[in-house]
């Protein structure tokens, strides 16, 4: 199963409402507890460029549009997105050391 990867920058006066909302949708999917997903979400150090990691297992759904709050989530990130619309991009691992797997 690939690995999707979402990244994109957002204006300077959206960082924190972004990270807010992340911090929403981690503690409901913490509260929900799905089987077959991993999950991780990044900031470059200092700057305004996210990244997030959505690993699902083998016939797992995605269960992230059925949050509120990772739906609020991509709300938000679209309204601060600077350029293209943040799309997920599939990726096959080919090396992982405790990471993903």
């Amino acid at each position: 199963m690939p690995v999707f990867m979402i990244s994109y920058r957002v204006a300077d006066e959206g960082i924190a409402e972004v990270t807010e909302a992340i911090g929403k949708a981690f503690a409901a999917v913490e509260a929900q507890r799905p089987d077959g997903i991993r999950y991780a979400y990044l900031r470059r150090a200092e700057g305004n460029e996210f990244v997030a990691l959505l690993d699902l297992a083998e016939g797992v759904e995605n269960p992230l549009p059925g949050i509120a709050e990772a739906r609020r989530l991509q709300e938000t990130v679209a309204k601060w997105a600077v350029g293209p619309a943040p799309a997920p991009q599939p990726f096959k691992v080919i090396g992982d050391y405790r990471m993903l797997g």
